[in-house]
Protein backbone atom coordinates (compact mmCIF):
# COMPACT_ATOMS: atom_id res chain seq x y z
CA UNK A 1 0.00 0.00 0.00
CA UNK A 2 0.88 3.63 0.02
CA UNK A 3 2.12 3.65 3.62
CA UNK A 4 4.54 0.79 2.90
CA UNK A 5 5.85 2.76 -0.09
CA UNK A 6 6.67 5.68 2.19
CA UNK A 7 3.78 7.84 1.00
CA UNK A 8 2.23 9.66 3.95
CA UNK A 9 -1.38 8.60 4.38
CA UNK A 10 -3.97 10.06 6.72
CA UNK A 11 -6.71 7.67 7.75
CA UNK A 12 -9.84 9.10 9.29
CA UNK A 13 -12.99 7.27 10.38
CA UNK A 14 -16.09 9.36 9.85
CA UNK A 15 -19.71 8.42 10.49
CA UNK A 16 -21.82 8.69 7.30
CA UNK A 17 -18.75 9.66 5.24
CA UNK A 18 -20.50 8.30 2.14
CA UNK A 19 -23.09 11.09 2.51
CA UNK A 20 -20.44 13.82 2.66
CA UNK A 21 -17.82 12.55 0.24
CA UNK A 22 -18.81 11.30 -3.21
CA UNK A 23 -15.70 9.13 -3.55
CA UNK A 24 -16.54 7.30 -0.32
CA UNK A 25 -20.11 6.79 -1.52
CA UNK A 26 -18.82 5.39 -4.81
CA UNK A 27 -16.41 3.06 -3.01
CA UNK A 28 -19.27 1.87 -0.81
CA UNK A 29 -21.36 1.00 -3.87
CA UNK A 30 -18.44 -0.83 -5.52
CA UNK A 31 -17.82 -2.80 -2.31
CA UNK A 32 -21.48 -3.80 -2.03
CA UNK A 33 -21.67 -4.91 -5.67
CA UNK A 34 -18.48 -6.96 -5.28
CA UNK A 35 -19.77 -8.53 -2.05
CA UNK A 36 -23.06 -9.43 -3.75
CA UNK A 37 -21.11 -11.07 -6.59
CA UNK A 38 -19.09 -13.13 -4.15
CA UNK A 39 -22.18 -14.23 -2.22
CA UNK A 40 -23.77 -15.23 -5.55
CA UNK A 41 -20.67 -17.28 -6.46
CA UNK A 42 -20.81 -18.98 -3.06
CA UNK A 43 -24.50 -19.78 -3.64
CA UNK A 44 -23.61 -21.24 -7.04
CA UNK A 45 -21.18 -23.58 -5.30
CA UNK A 46 -23.12 -24.46 -2.12
CA UNK A 47 -26.78 -23.71 -2.87
CA UNK A 48 -28.94 -21.21 -0.98
CA UNK A 49 -26.81 -19.40 1.60
CA UNK A 50 -28.94 -16.33 2.27
CA UNK A 51 -27.40 -12.88 2.44
CA UNK A 52 -24.17 -14.06 4.03
CA UNK A 53 -24.72 -11.98 7.16
CA UNK A 54 -24.72 -13.78 10.53
CA UNK A 55 -28.06 -12.22 11.47
CA UNK A 56 -29.73 -13.85 8.44
CA UNK A 57 -31.67 -16.98 9.41
CA UNK A 58 -31.05 -18.58 6.00
CA UNK A 59 -27.31 -18.05 6.35
CA UNK A 60 -27.35 -19.48 9.87
CA UNK A 61 -29.36 -22.51 8.72
CA UNK A 62 -26.96 -23.11 5.81
CA UNK A 63 -23.99 -23.05 8.18
CA UNK A 64 -25.77 -25.27 10.73
CA UNK A 65 -26.63 -27.89 8.11
CA UNK A 66 -23.17 -27.78 6.55
CA UNK A 67 -21.52 -28.36 9.92
CA UNK A 68 -24.00 -31.16 10.71
CA UNK A 69 -23.23 -32.91 7.41
CA UNK A 70 -19.47 -32.30 7.18
CA UNK A 71 -18.31 -31.67 10.75
CA UNK A 72 -16.48 -28.52 9.70
CA UNK A 73 -17.34 -25.04 8.49
CA UNK A 74 -17.34 -24.41 4.74
CA UNK A 75 -14.31 -22.59 3.34
CA UNK A 76 -16.48 -19.55 2.64
CA UNK A 77 -17.42 -19.10 6.32
CA UNK A 78 -15.87 -16.31 8.33
CA UNK A 79 -14.45 -18.34 11.18
CA UNK A 80 -14.04 -15.25 13.37
CA UNK A 81 -17.83 -14.83 13.65
CA UNK A 82 -19.21 -15.85 17.01
CA UNK A 83 -21.99 -17.52 14.99
CA UNK A 84 -19.44 -19.92 13.50
CA UNK A 85 -17.68 -20.51 16.81
CA UNK A 86 -21.03 -21.25 18.47
CA UNK A 87 -22.01 -23.72 15.73
CA UNK A 88 -18.71 -25.57 16.01
CA UNK A 89 -18.93 -25.68 19.81
CA UNK A 90 -22.48 -27.06 19.60
CA UNK A 91 -21.36 -29.64 17.03
CA UNK A 92 -18.45 -30.78 19.18
CA UNK A 93 -20.73 -30.95 22.22
CA UNK A 94 -23.28 -33.09 20.39
CA UNK A 95 -20.46 -35.29 19.09
CA UNK A 96 -19.48 -36.09 22.68
CA UNK A 97 -22.95 -37.53 23.22
CA UNK A 98 -22.42 -39.93 20.32
CA UNK A 99 -20.06 -42.12 22.39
Amino acid sequence: GLAEAGVPVEVRAQHRADDEHAIVGAASIVAKVERDRRVEAIADEYGEVGSGYPSDGTTREFLREYVREHGILPDCARKSWSTCADLMAAHKQSSLGDF
